[in-house]
């Protein structure tokens, strides 16, 4: 009997490049939902790192959460 594995989908771990992530929100931002693109912007945050993101915009890791 063969066993099947079942993970949960991670959009993060494919953001691996810039134009990734463009292409993504891209995407995202032409559903009418706008929940899709909010996830969407977690996505990336959880893929880029709040440490970076937060020196990349130079604010503080508080003000982005």
């Amino acid at each position: 009997m063969n066993t099947v594995t079942i993970r949960d989908f991670d959009p993060a771990h494919y953001l691996d490049s810039d134009e990734m992530i463009v292409e993504y929100l891209k995407a995202t931002a032409e559903d009418p939902n706008p929940e899709v693109f909010l996830g969407a912007l977690g996505d990336v945050a959880r893929a880029k790192g709040m440490g970076e993101i937060a020196n990349n915009t130079g604010l503080g890791r508080e003000r982005l959460y």
